[in-house]
């Protein structure tokens, strides 16, 4: 594999970020109502708390409660609009009907489908929005909570602080501003011109950086320095 071509690599490892990101969202959904149980905090502040977007919807499919995270991310392309979550991509607004129109018709425990509805942006990125049944009891006026839509908007992430990696894994300053760079899910050559280094000069401090993390390969170190908070 070329040192710098690595796009296929990034690649795989997002698709594996979501798809962990999938399998721990029902669990934060159930901490939520456990959280939300008994108490006037509502399940979305529950999961604002935890940094994850969320929409609850009614028995009828209308928007009950929305989080500070959620509200974060709404533009022309993605709002509530009438009560409802608004899409202005055309195909995503039909499956997202589908699935909302399912979730009114269907039993409670019956499951739903859990691929992501990808929500096009004019200009950004997508937003990958999810419906999740919720089992638990809302604190929320008259409205009974039935399901949450949790939005998860793609783009670029800050990576963690390099003085907190440099301090982790003994890196030098310009080690640990190029891991920083990398942890966004950069390729090193991209790395490079943002740093306003070589690419030979990159070549070597990722060399370094992966003796001293242990890592052999871009996925492996990402996946390392995403832990570090």
């Amino acid at each position: 594999m070329n040192f710098f071509d690595m796009n296929s690599e990034v690649c795989n490892l997002r698709a594996e970020e979501e798809r962990i990101r999938a399998s721990f969202t029902r669990r934060l959904i159930e901490i939520a109502a456990v959280a939300g149980y008994g108490s006037a905090t509502a399940p979305t502040a529950a999961l604002d708390a935890m940094c994850l977007a969320a929409v609850a919807l009614d028995q009828d499919g209308f928007v009950a409660d929305v989080n500070a995270a959620a509200e974060a991310i709404f533009d022309n392309d993605v709002k509530i609009k009438d009560r409802r979550l608004f899409v202005r991509d055309s195909a995503a607004r039909a499956l997202l009907k589908e699935a909302i129109d399912h979730l009114k018709a269907s039993p409670r425990l019956s499951p739903l489908p859990t691929g992501p509805i990808i929500v096009q942006r004019q200009d950004k990125l997508p937003v990958l929005v999810r419906i999740w049944r919720f089992g638990g009891a809302a604190p929320l006026p008259a409205r009974e909570v039935r399901a949450f839509l949790t939005l998860n908007a793609l783009g670029p992430k800050p990576g963690p602080p390099a003085a907190i990696l440099a301090r982790t894994f003994c890196l030098t300053p310009s080690e640990a501003k190029l891991a920083c760079v990398l942890a966004r899910g950069a390729s090193p050559y991209v790395a490079a011109r943002e740093l306003n280094i070589s690419r030979e000069t990159a070549r070597n401090q990722l060399k370094a950086v992966f003796a001293k993390t242990g890592t052999h390969r871009q996925s492996e170190l990402v996946a390392l320095l995403l832990q570090v908070e």
